[in-house]
C-alpha cells in the first residue's frame, strides 16, 4: 500500500476536512448533510430544526441532505449495500468531492452481509467489513464498492496520518466459534482510494505500531 507519510515519521497532528455528514434511519448510513448557503452562527446555534417532509432527517433552515446509500437497496459494484453501517472515515478526493469508508458492524443475524469479494475477504465465515463510496462535489455517488470483507463486528475506526482507514473488530471470536474459520479481534488497514490495494486482507500486526509515539 503506497503511503505519503510512514508510521516511523509520524509525529502527531491532525487534518480537518471541510465536509459535513450525518447518519439517518435505523441501521443505515443514509444521509450526507451540508449547508446550502453560508449563514453566520450565533450563540443560539443554527436555529430550530425544520420538519422533513420525507420523515428522514430534520435539519435547521438553510441545510439539506442527500441520500447516498440504503441498506439492502443501493446496488454497489459487488452487491447490495450491507447492514449496520457504523464508524466512518471521510477523505478528500483529488478531483473534488470526498471518499467515504464505512464500517459494517455485522456479526451473525444481519440480513445484508458485506459481499465476500475474492482477495478482499479475510475470513469467509464472517460477514462484516467496510464499504467505500466515492462522491463528487454535488453529492452524487460515482462509485460504490466493498473495500474489506470477512471481518466481524466492525465498529470503531480512525484515519491515519498517511491517509488510510483503520477499521476495528469489536469481537474476539475464535476460529471454529459460530461460523468463523479464523480468529478475530483485530485492526485492519483499508486504502480508501483503491479497491485493488486492499487485496490480501489481513490484520495489522501489532509490531507495526511499536515505533509510534505514546502520550506522556
Amino acid at each position: 500500500m503506497t503511503i505519503s507519510v510512514s508510521r516511523r515519521e509520524f509525529i502527531g497532528g491532525s487534518a480537518a476536512t471541510g465536509i459535513g455528514f450525518a447518519f439517518a434511519g435505523s441501521g443505515s448510513l443514509d444521509a450526507f448533510a451540508r449547508p446550502v448557503a453560508p449563514s453566520p452562527r450565533t450563540a443560539s446555534g443554527y436555529g430550530p430544526l425544520v420538519n422533513d417532509p420525507a420523515g428522514l432527517l430534520a435539519l435547521p433552515a438553510g441545510f439539506s441532505y442527500t441520500v447516498l446509500a440504503k441498506t439492502g437497496v443501493t446496488r454497489t459494484r459487488d452487491g447490495l449495500y450491507p447492514s449496520d453501517p457504523d464508524g466512518m472515515g471521510v477523505f478528500l478526493r483529488s478531483r473534488g468531492g470526498s471518499i467515504l469508508v464505512t464500517n459494517h458492524e455485522n456479526t451473525r443475524n444481519e440480513p445484508h452481509h458485506v459481499p465476500a469479494v475474492s482477495g478482499l475477504t479475510y475470513d469467509p465465515g464472517a460477514i462484516g467489513g467496510t464499504s467505500t463510496l466515492v462522491v463528487d462535489e454535488d453529492g452524487s455517488v460515482l462509485r460504490a464498492y466493498t473495500s474489506l470483507a470477512g471481518t466481524s463486528t466492525n465498529c470503531a475506526g480512525g484515519i491515519t496520518p498517511w491517509g488510510t482507514w483503520l477499521t476495528c473488530e469489536e469481537n474476539e471470536g475464535r476460529a471454529k466459534e459460530l461460523t468463523y474459520t479464523l480468529d478475530h479481534g483485530f485492526v485492519f488497514e483499508v486504502d480508501p482510494r483503491s479497491q485493488q490495494a486492499n487485496v490480501g486482507a489481513s490484520p495489522v500486526p501489532s509490531s507495526s505500531w511499536a515505533d509510534l509515539p505514546t502520550r506522556p
